[in-house]
């Protein structure tokens, strides 16, 4: 917990702009944020509306905080501590070391190159770029058509008028044109720069329509090499800007967040559309550690998003509905040009989920629209009932989550409330038995049987008020599947779904039977072994643990019997199966 020192600071911070630090007892940094109103963000930890505020404030020690000018300061800073002190709770903001950036220098004559980090924060950087193929094309179009320096020489105006550095093989390739001898004014130089950072930015009609103005300049003074140049770069930026994803014909600047959560993550597609195109699309996948609302996700990546481009648009659209961020509203779209690139996004996200988690995703997806079911069926479980001419009888839940089986979670139930031979009641008690305390509900569940079936497991379900799951249950001989709107689905034999969920019936079956057996072969065996007089309980169970089977104990001589429980009982035993 934090010391009275912090907290007697924490009375005496601004109610300004700034950033935070939170520090462990080890004085080790473990979360940083920042706020327009520093003092009430401060002491809203205390009262631990989250479980984030109260994991924080439990590993708390110290606190310390930096005032700043604005919100973009807060930004920056806050950034800047994150990436270097990469604390515990700020997961969000640390560097993305997976695809690499182009780098402009901030210094006289800068430099562009590829960079796999970011590495010094007075640096532009404009990426990252998942495409490898789209990052090469643009560099190549870049020092082909905008002579930048590649040396790492100090130009400086006396190094330049001392002429302290000579022109290298990129002036006479024509790939530099010699600012370091001075044969390139920094003007001229520094225009080639800001055309680079509108191309890096997205923003390729602004740039065409400055080269299309030079282009008329050209012919109009009769100077056609030069305008030939011109548009054989012209040619080249469109073919650039054709290789980017068209969402519209129009001018619009978007950027795109949809969030979902499915398995214990996070996931968030980031698309950013500048001029009508997609210039950066994005997946990321975050395991949630803390309880976070959908809402802090989304304004954390909105934060990465400005931290990394150093703007965001004036128009945001997402699946998840905030009031405003930074000055932008954030819209959730019902219809229109911005509607389908939410779907974009959505479409995107679902692909990432099914390449990173479920390797049978389409066979998933496929079940959803043969079944009409609402909801993915991401989670499924299904019900078996075995038993023995109503002896023994036994009811199994086993557990699909994405396609696979997760056999951790199955389970088999003893029938308790009947005896005899009942399949609807056995159904009945099962499906009641396992929802009437189970929080993790599935997104469908599956019943191995016909209409009665069914009837008795939809009985449970309105009973616990959880008429809303859906359920279905799949007949054994025309592999009919029973719906609980009462309607009936005939698959084809070589679908994909039908195959799915008669491997799920087959493996509830499989597991059924296995423990239906298991209490039969005990109930066998105990009753035999107890028929002995003079045997008890506690040798039973010893000769049980020790020879497993009737038959092994059958096959023991006199002798081993009395070595093992004794003269008087091995005896008995010997006599009993020999006799």
């Amino acid at each position: 917990m934090l010391d009275k020192s912090s907290l007697l600071k924490i009375k005496n911070i601004p109610n300004t702009f700034g950033v935070y630090v939170f520090y462990n007892k080890k004085k080790k940094v473990i979360y940083v944020g920042k706020s327009n109103k520093l003092k009430n963000r401060v002491s809203s930890y205390f009262k631990g509306k989250t479980d984030k505020d109260l994991y924080i404030i439990k590993s708390a020690f110290f606190i310390d905080y930096f005032l700043v000018k604005n919100e973009n300061d807060a930004f920056f800073l806050e950034n800047n501590l994150i990436k270097k002190h990469q604390p515990k709770y700020n997961v969000l903001l640390k560097d993305d070391k997976s695809y690499p950036w182009l780098c402009i220098t901030n210094e006289r004559f800068p430099r562009v190159f590829i960079a796999r980090r970011k590495t010094n924060p007075d640096f532009f950087y404009f990426g990252p770029y998942v495409s490898k193929k789209l990052l090469q094309s643009l560099y190549k179009f870049i020092i082909s058509y905008y002579p930048v320096r590649s040396c790492s020489f100090n130009l400086s105006e006396k190094n330049i008028r001392v002429k302290k550095h000579k022109v290298c093989l990129d002036y006479h390739l024509k790939k530099c044109l010699g600012p370091c001898e001075g044969l390139q004014k920094e003007i001229d130089y520094n225009k080639n720069i800001e055309s680079i950072k509108e191309l890096l930015s997205g923003r390729y009609l602004k740039v065409i329509k400055g080269l299309e103005k030079k282009l008329f300049k050209y012919s109009d003074n009769l100077m056609f090499e030069k305008a030939n140049d011109l548009k054989n770069q012209i040619t080249s930026l469109k073919s650039l800007k054709h290789k980017s994803v068209v969402i519209s014909s129009k001018n619009l600047n978007i950027d795109c967040f949809f969030v979902l959560e499915k398995g214990g993550y996070f996931y968030v597609n980031f698309i950013k559309v500048v001029e009508g195109s997609i210039t950066f699309l994005k997946n990321s996948k975050i395991k949630k550690t803390i309880n976070w609302s959908f809402d802090f996700l989304l304004k954390c990546f909105l934060s990465r998003a400005f931290v990394d481009y150093g703007s965001l648009s004036k128009e945001i659209i997402s699946n998840i509905k905030l009031s405003s961020f930074h000055g932008r509203k954030v819209v959730y779209p019902l219809t229109g040009y911005k509607k389908d690139v939410l779907d974009l996004s959505y479409k995107n996200l679902i692909g990432f989920i099914n390449k990173n988690n479920v390797k049978n995703y389409t066979d998933i997806i496929s079940l959803k629209e043969n079944l009409n079911l609402n909801n993915i069926p991401y989670h499924i479980e299904c019900f078996d009932i075995s038993h023995l001419s109503g002896k023994f009888s036994i009811g199994s839940c086993v557990v699909f989550k994405n396609g696979k089986p997760s056999k951790k979670d199955y389970r088999f139930f003893n029938i308790k409330s009947f005896e005899g031979i009942n399949d609807y009641l056995a159904i009945e008690e099962v499906v009641y038995r396992r929802y009437a305390n189970c929080e993790n509900l599935p997104d469908l569940i599956v019943i191995d049987g016909g209409k009665g079936q069914l009837s008795s497991a939809i009985k449970s379900l309105n009973k616990l008020k959880l008429n809303k799951l859906q359920c279905i249950s799949i007949a054994k001989k025309n592999e009919i599947i029973y719906t609980n709107n009462k309607t009936e689905i005939i698959l084809n034999n070589n679908s994909n779904s039908l195959k799915l969920i008669k491997f799920i019936r087959d493996e509830a079956h499989r597991f059924c039977l296995k423990n239906h057996r298991n209490k039969r072969n005990k109930y066998f065996i105990n009753s035999e072994l107890n028929n002995i007089y003079g045997l008890g309980e506690i040798s039973v169970t010893k000769l049980l643990k020790k020879f497993k089977t009737i038959n092994k104990i059958k096959s023991l001589s006199k002798e081993q019997l009395i070595l093992f429980i004794g003269e008087k009982k091995g005896n008995l035993v010997f006599n009993y199966f020999n006799n």
